[in-house]
């Protein structure tokens, strides 16, 4: 098991083909999940940037990497959110 159970989840939800990577796409199709903005070309570069094993393409450590050096704790609720994972449903 992960040592980052909920970082995993997310990574596996947008892991759209199941090959234990997320591509720049991927990562951008992410990004708009969670409401923000990311070019293709943008993805590419994150994704340069913190590929641990120079394939092209980020492993979960890497995406868990992205997520802690970023401070993205509040994003990734709302991404955990957006795929109904650990969802408590509240009314105002």
């Amino acid at each position: 098991m992960s040592k980052h159970p909920k970082y995993e989840r997310v990574f596996n939800h947008f892991d759209e083909n199941g090959d234990g990577k997320i591509s720049p796409a991927e990562l951008q199709q992410c990004v708009k999940a969670i409401g923000g903005e990311l070019s293709l070309k943008e993805a590419g570069v994150v994704v340069e940037a913190l590929d641990s094993d120079e394939d092209g393409l980020l492993g979960l450590e890497d995406f868990v990497r992205l997520m802690e050096e970023v401070g993205e704790e509040e994003k990734l609720s709302r991404c955990m959110r957006w795929i109904g994972v650990g969802v408590s449903h509240r009314r105002a």
